[in-house]
C-alpha cells in the first residue's frame, strides 16, 4: 500500500483499527438491528406503494390505465429514489451517516400520508417521485453505516443477521396489507406513514451515534474519539473482559477533501469498480427486484389470485427469507458476497421459468416464493458488497453513483415492461426480461468482474 502512504494527507487510522479489535456483542447488535429496522420501515412501507394500490384500489375505480400505472411505479422506484439517493449520499458523506439516516425518516413519512387523499394522476406523478426520496436516502446509508462499525471477521454475520429484521417488517407491512387492503386501504396509508415519523425517528434520533469511521476520514478526531469511546465502554461491558489492544497497521486512511468523487472516476480502480457496479444494479433494479415487483400482483390477479392470495405470498416469502437471511449470515465470511448473488440470481430465473411453463396458483405460490427469496437476499449481499467496495471518504458517493444511479434501471425497466408485459404468449416478453437482462446477466457481471471481499480489512479491500 505504498501508493497509500505517500499520497497527500494519508494516515494510520487509529479509530478504524480499534473498531476492527470490537468483538461482536449486543452493542453492535444494537445498531444493526436498528438500522434495519429504519430500512424496513422506510422501504416497505413506500416503496412501491402503487404496486399495492394500483390492482386493488386504483385499477377498480378507473383512476388510471396500465400504462399510467407503469409511469407511476417507474417514478416511484426509479425517478425519485434516484434522486433521493443523490440528495442523501453528499448528505452522508459531507454531514455524516446519522443526519441523512434520520433525514431519511422524515421525508418518507412526510410524503407518504397524502396518498390518502389524492388519487388523480397528475397528482400521483408528484407524490409518487416525492415519497421515495426517503427511501432513497436510507438505500444508500444503511450498509454504509453498518460495514463501517464491525470488524471484518464478523461483518457479514452482522449486516445478514442484523438485516433478518426486514424480513419480520415484510411480514407486520403485508399483515396490515392483506387485513385493510382494498377496504381499508387508508388506514393502511396513514399508520405506514406514523411509523416512520412518530416511532422510526425518536428512536433514531435516541440510539443511533455518528459512525467514528466517518468522522476519522473527514478530520473530526475529537469528535470519533468520544463517539468511539462510547462504543468501546458499552462493549467491553457487554463482553465483561477487557478489549484487545489495537493494531494500527493495515488501516491506512485517506483525508477526505471536497470534490473527493471525482476520484471515483479519474482513479481507474475505483472508475472500474464503479462501471460494474452501477451496469449490475441497473439490469439488476430493472428485472429481479422492481420488474418482478411491479407486475406480480398484476400478473397473479390475471391467473385468479385475490388480494389476500396476493399479499399472503409476500408474507409467506418474508418467512422464508427469514431463515434464508439466517444460513447466509451463519456462513459469514466463509461465502463471498459475489458468489451468493450469482447463485440467487440463478434460483431466479429458475423459477420464474417454472412459473411461466405451468402458471396454475399452486406453482404461482411455491416459486414466488423461492424466487422472491432468491432476490432478497442478491439485494441484501449487493449492499454489502457495494458498501465494502470503496473507502470510506467515497462511500456514501459509489452508493449514490451504483445503487442510486441505477435506480433509474428501475424507471426505464418498468415503463418499458408496461409493453413487454402485453407481448408474446401469457406476458413472455416480461418473464422474459426479468429473467435473463434482469437476474442472470448482473450476477455473471458481478462474479467475472467483482472483487474479493471475506475477511478482508474495511480500509486494504476498498482503498
Amino acid at each position: 500500500m505504498a501508493h497509500v502512504s505517500a499520497k497527500r494527507g494519508s494516515f494510520a487510522g487509529r479509530i478504524a483499527a480499534r473498531i476492527d479489535r470490537l468483538p461482536l456483542t449486543r452493542v453492535q447488535w444494537e445498531l444493526g438491528i436498528l438500522v434495519e429496522i429504519a430500512w424496513g420501515f422506510i422501504v416497505v412501507d413506500t416503496d412501491g406503494i402503487g404496486a399495492r394500490l394500483y390492482p386493488f384500489v386504483w385499477a377498480p375505480h378507473h383512476i388510471m390505465t396500465i400504462g399510467q400505472y407503469a409511469v407511476i411505479q417507474a417514478l416511484q422506484v426509479g425517478l425519485g429514489i434516484t434522486l433521493g439517493a443523490c440528495l442523501f449520499s453528499w448528505i452522508a458523506g459531507r454531514f455524516g451517516r446519522r443526519p441523512a439516516i434520520l433525514l431519511s425518516a422524515v421525508f418518507a413519512g412526510l410524503f407518504l400520508w397524502p396518498f390518502v387523499f389524492i388519487t388523480n394522476f397528475w397528482g400521483l406523478v408528484i407524490l409518487s417521485t416525492l415519497s421515495t426520496l426517503g427511501v432513497g436516502g436510507i438505500l444508500v446509508t444503511h450498509s454504509v453505516y453498518l460495514s463501517e462499525v464491525v470488524n471484518p471477521e464478523t461483518r457479514n454475520r452482522l449486516l445478514l443477521g442484523s438485516q433478518t429484521t426486514v424480513m419480520v417488517i415484510f411480514v407486520a407491512i403485508n399483515m396490515m396489507a392483506f387485513f385493510w387492503i382494498p377496504g381499508h386501504w387508508r388506514l393502511y396509508v396513514w399508520v405506514s406513514a406514523g411509523l416512520a415519523i412518530v416511532v422510526l425517528l425518536p428512536l433514531l434520533w435516541w440510539r443511533l451515534p455518528e459512525s467514528p469511521r466517518w468522522l476519522e476520514a473527514h478530520g473530526y478526531h475529537e469528535r470519533a474519539e468520544q463517539a468511539l469511546a462510547l462504543i468501546e465502554a458499552r462493549t467491553e461491558k457487554a463482553a465483561r473482559a477487557p478489549l484487545p489492544p489495537p493494531d494500527p497497521r493495515g488501516h491506512p486512511v485517506i483525508l477526505a477533501e471536497r470534490g473527493a468523487w471525482r476520484e471515483l472516476f479519474t482513479n481507474p480502480q475505483y472508475r472500474g469498480r464503479i462501471l460494474v457496479t452501477l451496469t449490475a444494479w441497473f439490469l439488476g433494479y430493472s428485472g429481479l427486484i422492481y420488474g418482478m415487483g411491479a407486475f406480480m400482483p398484476v400478473y397473479t390477479v390475471a391467473h385468479g389470485g385475490s388480494p389476500h392470495f396476493v399479499f399472503a405470498l409476500f408474507v409467506a416469502a418474508a418467512v422464508v427469507g427469514f431463515g434464508a437471511f439466517f444460513f447466509n449470515a451463519w456462513l459469514g465470511e466463509r461465502a463471498e458476497r459475489r458468489d451468493a448473488m450469482l447463485w440467487m440470481g440463478a434460483l431466479f430465473a429458475l423459477s420464474w421459468i417454472l412459473i411461466w411453463l405451468r402458471p396454475t396458483l399452486a406453482m404461482i405460490a411455491l416459486f414466488f416464493v423461492v424466487g422472491r427469496v432468491a432476490s432478497q437476499v442478491w439485494l441484501f449481499n449487493f449492499y454489502n458488497y457495494t458498501a465494502v467496495a470503496f473507502p470510506t471518504r467515497l462511500r456514501a458517493a459509489a452508493f449514490g453513483w451504483t445503487d442510486g444511479i441505477g435506480h433509474l434501471g428501475a424507471w426505464a425497466g418498468v415503463t418499458l415492461l408496461g409493453t413487454l408485459y402485453a407481448l408474446g404468449p401469457d406476458h413472455l416478453g416480461w418473464i422474459l426480461w426479468i429473467v435473463v437482462p434482469g437476474a442472470l446477466l448482473p450476477g455473471l457481471l458481478t462474479r467475472a468482474f467483482g472483487i474479493r471481499q471475506a475477511r478482508a480489512v474495511l480500509e486494504l479491500v476498498a482503498t
